[in-house]
């Protein structure tokens, strides 16, 4: 808790700083690329999260790969975090950051999973009218999951519209041992 505290904070200072140099989506897009290779470079992140390792090696490692390929306040900032010992709290700064974003663009994240891979057309009809119910820009990402039967789940925010056959079958079935319960 205390730690998601901290990385909010960091998010909110680097947003500050992107959104008044102009450089959010470049800084968006540095965070997520380098999130990819903590995630994805087991050598790279067994580096940089090391406690045993000095911070001036650190520094240097960033700088010799990303030097010339992420912006000069992300570079600040990542140095930043390597001095504070605050390297673990990148992926979630990387979240918080995408968050602040999104809100200060009136625009709000959306899963949309499906049995079948849907149509352009489909996620058009989708995207359209969850955008106009909320009245916001959506960012959307698409998943297939075969075990929903058919339909859509979307979820977004605290709310899940779930139109999925397995989960009808599944209120279908509760309701089913209400009335049982209700009975006995």
């Amino acid at each position: 808790m205390a730690e998601d505290r901290v990385s909010r904070r960091y998010a909110t200072a680097l947003f500050e700083s992107a959104k008044a140099e102009d450089v959010v989506s470049s800084v968006e897009s540095d965070l997520v690329t380098i999130e990819n290779l903590l995630a994805n470079d087991g050598d790279f992140r067994a580096f940089i999260l090391s406690p045993n390792r000095d911070r001036t090696e650190k520094i240097g490692l960033f700088d010799k790969v990303f030097s010339d390929r992420v912006t000069a306040l992300t570079s600040r900032f990542v140095k930043l975090m390597l001095e504070k010992r605050r390297e673990e709290e990148l992926p979630t700064i990387r979240g918080d950051f995408s968050e602040l974003r999104r809100a200060a663009e009136g625009t709000i994240s959306a899963t949309v999973t499906s049995a079948i891979e849907l149509t352009k057309d489909e996620r058009k009809q989708i995207e359209d009218n969850l955008s106009k119910k909320l009245g916001k820009k959506l960012e959307t990402q698409y998943f297939v999951d075969p075990s929903l039967i058919g339909g859509v789940r979307v979820a977004y925010g605290d709310f899940i519209i779930d139109g999925s056959v397995r989960g009808s079958l599944t209120r279908l079935r509760e309701s089913l041992r209400q009335d049982t319960l209700k009975q006995a």
